[in-house]
């Protein structure tokens, strides 16, 4: 595991400083490629056409909890859905993630939304774990 994967804001009890700065002017076309994070876990957004978003995801895990950044052997699976910007025009960037297919892991897929955040840079997607007193974040980075 690497450094980028964990963020340490101990001491800070305001959620909204746990990870990268975020993100408010995002759009769909801003987010189209593909992201990686622990434990092989990969994202790809992409357009198909018209308003149409699909991702695909490999090793994504199907817990949400700080311990899917251990190096354990986390749960994952491959699958599949489609996407969407769920904030208003000024709010801080977040996507959702709905999962398709009969399969059972894709129905109790948890990580489902990811703030978009900027680190050095580049746009990050990520999800805050656990307790907002201890800051975790799952991280996906281009």
């Amino acid at each position: 595991m690497t450094g980028s994967l964990l963020a340490g804001c101990s001491g800070v009890s305001d959620a909204a400083g746990c990870g990268p700065a975020p993100s408010a002017e995002v759009s769909q076309a801003d987010l189209y490629g593909s992201y990686s994070g622990p434990h092989g876990a990969r994202l790809d957004l992409t357009a198909v056409g018209g308003t149409s978003v699909t991702f695909s995801v490999k090793s994504w895990p199907t817990e949400d909890g700080p311990e899917i950044l251990t190096e354990d052997v986390v749960p994952a699976f491959d699958g599949g859905g489609v996407w969407k910007l769920l904030n208003r025009p000024g709010e801080d960037g977040k996507v959702g993630l709905a999962f398709s297919g009969p399969g059972p892991s894709a129905r109790r897929a948890t990580v489902t939304e990811l703030l978009v955040g900027k680190e050095d840079g580049h746009t990050v997607l990520f999800a805050r774990l656990g307790d907002p007193d201890v800051c975790r974040t799952f991280r996906l980075t281009p």
